[in-house]
């Protein structure tokens, strides 16, 4: 029997890159998985990949979105044993050029956002916690920028550390409840945010608006030299990572940041 056979896991930001990998993964090792995102079309091709999967499509900084994620997955799926919290994005800037709308934006969708999906989720918990049953897993998606900070990278970086004090605050409320709670901070993970540019930014559509995303050649080349392994992380290694706080393997390990950059520091 797998390891994780029959749970039910929740990964948003789960359309592409690292959210759907993570998918994959945690329904290749025998969890019932509920994709959600934003956007309603990759969400559904997203499903679609998944054997299984349960589909729910909402923008998650409104206020409402965290107890209806929770709601459809207790509906649809009886339960939830796995909480990913993965759903975000990059918008650049440096302070002097950034405006109240770009610094709410990023806080909103990193840290509020995450909020709202686990006060739902401790709402449900409360009720039905089980001290003699397997322990549950939240996974808070963090990031190198969080812990170490990044130019251009104020609000980002703001959000990122937030999650950290988050989930360390979180795993000491919800132990009782036989329930782990740990961050993974990400380095550099080949996704559309980091896409390779020669020139000028790539474009990335958020909610209808444009936003400069990805990393110039350059910079891809100095995130491949800082790293002893020479490269930068596919969305597979990233969903590996967050595999291993969801695994029982992992039921003595809660309120920690696991740092998965490749071995960069900075």
């Amino acid at each position: 029997m797998k390891s994780i056979e029959g749970r039910v896991a929740i990964v948003t930001g789960a359309a592409r890159g690292i959210g759907l990998a993570t998918a994959k993964k945690l329904s290749d090792a025998g969890a019932r998985v509920v994709i959600n995102d934003l956007d309603e079309a990759e969400a559904i091709s997203a499903g679609e990949q998944i054997k299984g999967a349960e589909v729910f499509c909402a923008d998650l900084t409104e206020r409402d979105s965290g107890d209806r994620l929770v709601d459809f997955a207790v509906d649809r799926l009886g339960g939830i044993d796995i909480l990913v919290n993965n759903a975000g994005y990059i918008w650049h800037s440096a302070i002097h050029n950034m405006t109240d709308d770009q610094w709410d934006a990023m806080l909103d969708i990193h840290v509020s956002a995450q909020f709202r999906i686990l006060r739902a989720y401790g709402k449900w918990l409360r009720a039905n916690a089980d001290r003699n049953s397997h322990f549950r897993k939240v996974v808070n998606i963090s990031s190198t920028m969080g812990l170490h900070g990044g130019a251009t990278q104020l609000a980002y970086s703001a959000g990122k550390a937030a999650v950290v004090g988050l989930t360390k605050t979180l795993a000491k409320e919800w132990g009782r409840f036989n329930v782990t709670v740990n961050a993974v901070a990400f380095g550099a993970i080949e996704t559309r945010l980091t896409s390779p540019y020669e020139t000028e930014p790539n474009i990335a559509i958020v909610k209808g608006e444009e936003r400069k995303v990805g990393l110039s050649l350059q910079q891809i080349e100095e995130n491949k030299n800082a790293s002893p392994l020479g490269k930068i992380g596919s969305p597979e290694d990233a969903a590996n990572a967050i595999y291993l706080m969801c695994i029982p393997e992992s039921d003595w390990i809660t309120g920690e940041v696991l740092l998965a950059s490749g071995g960069v520091r900075s």
